[in-house]
């Protein structure tokens, strides 16, 4: 049983000889840091002339790009006027929706706020393409509801 919270000379040495170790593994994979260089005081790159002063110039890497998002690769050229794309390993998902139809009571509730509330049976039930008795039946379930308020006139 060896103990952990221990300091022994040996374990002092094993640490050392590692630390000293991996600083030489650090320095042959590292490059060295570039020299400091003395900055010019800011009164002196006033007086220097143009033509001492160095112009670094931007150059362009490459004529053309290419833009990846998930599979699907998007290369532009400038010379072309056209986009190339090309799919990789494309899964095709089908997706199927189901647009319900609205209930007869849901229907018949926009016919009456679009008629301000006064309907007649027979062009309704003509327009929402239902029978008389259905019209009849979804106005009387609206009405057990509380959505409308129904007063007969004859």
């Amino acid at each position: 049983v060896i103990p952990v919270d221990r300091v022994t000379p040996a374990g002092e040495q094993i640490l050392k000889e590692v630390s000293s170790f991996l600083e030489k593994r650090l320095a042959e994979k590292l490059p060295e840091p570039p020299a400091m260089q003395e900055e010019t005081p800011p009164r002196l790159e006033a007086k220097l002339e143009p033509a001492q002063t160095q112009i670094k110039q931007m150059v362009a890497l490459a004529a053309s790009c290419a833009q990846s998002v998930g599979s699907e690769t998007i290369e532009t050229d400038e010379n072309s006027s056209q986009n190339l794309i090309s799919f990789r390993k494309a899964e095709i998902q089908e997706i199927s929706l189901r647009v319900g139809k609205p209930t007869l009571e849901d229907a018949l509730l926009e016919y009456v706020r679009k008629s301000g509330g006064e309907i007649d049976l027979t062009l309704c039930s003509r327009e929402l393409g239902a029978s008389y008795e259905d019209v009849e039946k979804a106005l009387q379930s609206l009405g057990a509801k509380g959505k409308i308020r129904i007063e007969v006139r004859r």
